[in-house]
């Protein structure tokens, strides 16, 4: 009996090179360096995947270019040029610096599987989705209240009292169907909500109402995605399944999402806060036992960001998980200095890109997740 012929990649480790897709693609699309012989006279012969000639031809050679790569990379994403640009030849080599130690811890987290993501609406932007100011400007022109008092009120966060107000002028429920209008529909789905879902199949937390993180989980089989609606009821993570916290609500029930200030003091307590309410409790229970990696969140004084600075107020000593988040650096040296030490106060540990640059996010997601493959394949010093 003939037995089946296995592929190439199942001897010798070959199995590894899957991991580096990415690197693969680079030699791929020709962009080696040319003093690789090997590769170039592979890219002579006109192969259509020369990356794996490459790497059963001269491994060692392959992992040489394999780390230049890393390297490079790692500049490119870490923003290591913008930095000395932006700072200076003494203060940006110590903000890069400062970048790559971090990410390296980030992904000694990712290893260890205790990361949790909390995502904001700074991701739904990427699928359609206006950031919650904007929106609150567009509610605030449906309720003709005037622009320079809106934006008054941004400046001053004061979030809370924009929807009062246009609550006062029209009602709880024209609100919330200016609410289902906007984030109900299906949102485009990007790479960096994919990076998410590749990284993270635990569980995940979010303050967004639409259903981008349900879609991309949408692998057709329902019953592997739990959804948890922190205002109806916040049940515990199911196991074996994808559990998506909503903490603020979900669209599906808009008239139950947590928008106003009196839907705030009801969740999170009048006055001040209550840890005995399900989403204060929830949001301590995770910041204490969870590496929390904030993405696409703005982490100014909201009430999530409160919860966060009672609970270190209350535990005094005590050693929390390492948090971390992906953050716009502040242009002036000052700002980022004192930004750096708000969140790292809040024991939130920032790795920084530069400002409108946010397609950077997504890149060191993938850089963590390729990371994580070289560990797999044993390929760990840079």
């Amino acid at each position: 009996m003939t037995q089946p012929i296995d592929s190439w990649c199942q001897h010798d480790n070959h199995n590894d090179f899957e991991l580096f897709n990415d690197f693969n693609d680079w030699i791929d699309r020709g962009d080696t360096p040319t003093e690789l012989e090997l590769l170039r006279k592979l890219n002579e012969v006109g192969l259509s995947t020369p990356s794996k000639a490459f790497y059963a031809g001269d491994k060692a050679a392959y992992e040489q270019a394999l780390r230049a790569y890393r390297i490079e990379r790692r500049h490119e994403i870490l923003s290591r040029e913008y930095f000395i640009e932006k700072f200076g030849d003494e203060d940006g080599p110590h903000w890069f610096e400062r970048n790559e130690q971090r990410f390296n811890q980030l992904v000694e987290r990712l290893a260890e599987e205790l990361v949790v993501p909390f995502i904001g609406a700074g991701i739904s932007v990427g699928g359609g989705f206006p950031t919650w100011a904007d929106h609150l400007r567009q509610q605030g022109r449906t309720a003709g209240i005037p622009k320079t008092q809106i934006e008054q009120w941004l400046a001053q966060g004061e979030y809370e009292l924009i929807i009062a107000d246009i609550e006062k002028a029209h009602g709880r429920d024209v609100f919330a169907q200016e609410i289902r209008d906007v984030f109900a529909r299906t949102g485009s789905i990007q790479d960096i909500t994919l990076r998410i879902a590749e990284l993270f199949k635990d569980t995940l937390i979010t303050t967004n109402y639409d259903r981008l993180l349900e879609q991309v989980f949408d692998t057709g089989n329902a019953s592997a995605v739990q959804v948890i609606n922190g205002v109806t009821a916040m049940a515990l993570p199911l196991p074996g399944k994808t559990t998506i916290v909503k903490i603020h609500g979900d669209i599906k029930h808009p008239a139950q999402c947590i928008l106003g200030k009196a839907q705030y003091d009801q969740a999170y307590g009048v006055g001040h806060l209550d840890f005995n309410l399900p989403i204060p409790k929830a949001l301590r229970y995770y910041f204490r036992n969870s590496s929390l990696l904030f993405i696409g969140c703005s982490l100014r004084n909201d009430r999530t960001v409160q919860v966060f600075k009672e609970v270190k107020a209350q535990a005094g000593d005590h050693s929390f998980p390492q948090h971390f988040a992906i953050e716009q650096a502040p242009e002036a040296p000052e700002e980022l200095i004192a930004r750096n030490s708000e969140l790292l106060r809040l024991g939130i540990t920032a790795i920084w890109y530069p400002k409108g640059q946010h397609e950077l996010v997504e890149a060191i997601l993938r850089h963590a997740r390729n990371e994580l493959n070289y560990r797999l394949a044993n390929i760990t010093s840079l």
